[in-house]
């Protein structure tokens, strides 16, 4: 099922990839168990409107800077990654959006294909 966000697209499956629900390979569940600690300490979990959250901030990425050299033109389309600036209660952070246009159509409604959760190191 895809979620109409507004200004983009997202299949409502990523959100076992965000929550730590995949488990595919042994590396996929990697990566989604890093999502789901990355994004709980940035104070985003799914049990507090977690889902909202991540939905408000695929909204602001479509106007946040684009992550210098990471567009990529396939045959296909185009993904551009953007970086959102989290704050969360303990910690500060960013979660890079990436966008796919189908087509290559940048005037499209894009679709949310992944994130990348970033934390900063804190200063002592």
């Amino acid at each position: 099922m895809t979620i109409q966000g507004n200004g983009f697209t997202v299949n409502e499956s990523k959100f076992d990839f965000f929550f730590g629900r995949v488990t595919s390979t042994p590396t996929n569940a990697r990566r989604s168990n890093d999502n789901l600690e990355n994004l709980k300490t940035l104070g985003i979990e799914e049990a507090a409107s977690g889902r909202e959250r991540l939905l408000q901030i695929f909204h602001e990425g479509l106007n946040a800077p684009e992550v210098p050299n990471s567009r990529k033109i396939t045959q296909y389309g185009i993904n551009i990654s953007r970086k959102v600036e989290v704050s969360g209660p303990e910690t500060t952070g960013a979660i890079i959006v990436r966008y796919y246009y189908p087509g290559g159509d940048l005037f499209a409604i894009p679709q949310v294909t992944s994130i990348v959760v970033l934390i900063y190191k804190q200063e002592p």
